[in-house]
């Protein structure tokens, strides 16, 4: 597949006792099938239940599981797991595994084929298939338009939980993000863009099913932090 050492699996989680178990597994099986070096770095994201015990019990060769004890967020957690990492490629999974492992490897594949620095699953893309309530359409419709008018980055999605990343461009980005919990997808992109880093945009060609739920606090920092950013990248940068 590929002529690079290996990849670096991160799998950020809070609070998914239910689930870290099975989703080690299932990570672990497809990449014993890609046939390529790995490894998984699960990031317990200050969790309150037993994630980390679970994620402990079910690790094995290959897998390594960190925690810190405060949440601090998916961006942070990701960059954690990122700079703990070995791989020369590194891939920010979504640990719920709302979306198919199968983006793995197309991920990996793209990033060679276009040369691409970053490479990041659209699900609106026209070719996605996504199922997802109306209302969680409408609130990422509405959030990615606002991406693009405070912004000014064209990405049709910044938030899907499967990335990929050369290592030394990760690195680089990561000196200069401030924000780490709910809108650090969009600062990650847009200081790539700024740097000249070259991003493409994939679709899923399996079924993405969205199940998990904003709250309303949610939805309202995500509006603080996308503001933030906008201020601290276009309107300090003109001055």
């Amino acid at each position: 597949m590929s002529t690079f050492n290996k990849v670096s699996i991160i799998m950020p989680v809070y609070n998914g006792e239910r689930y870290i178990a099975k989703s080690i597994e299932k990570v672990s099986l497809y990449m014993d099938k890609l046939g390529i070096p790995y490894e998984i770095i699960v990031v317990d994201d200050g969790s309150t239940d037993n994630t980390y015990e679970r994620a402990i019990a079910n690790s094995k060769d290959g897998v390594r599981v960190v925690r810190y004890p405060v949440n601090k967020g998916k961006g942070y957690a990701f960059l954690y797991g990122a700079l703990r990492s070995e791989g020369e490629r590194i891939v920010l999974f979504d640990s719920d595994l709302d979306i198919p492992l199968y983006q793995i490897s197309i991920l990996l594949k793209i990033i060679e084929r276009k040369n691409a620095d970053i490479v990041i699953t659209n699900k609106w893309h026209p070719r996605s298939i996504t199922v997802a309530s109306p209302l969680r359409k409408f609130m990422s419709y509405t959030f990615n338009m606002l991406v693009k008018l405070l912004t000014g980055l064209k990405i049709r999605d910044t938030q899907t939980g499967a990335k990929a990343f050369k290592r030394h461009a990760l690195l680089e980005i990561a000196k200069k993000l401030y924000v780490k919990r709910y809108a650090f997808d969009v600062e990650l992109l847009l200081v790539a863009q700024q740097l000249g880093y070259k991003i493409v945009e994939i679709p899923s060609l399996r079924p993405i099913v969205l199940t998990s739920k904003f709250r309303i606090k949610e939805i309202f920092r995500m509006a603080l932090e996308l503001l933030s950013i906008a201020y601290r990248h276009r309107l300090l940068r003109q001055r």
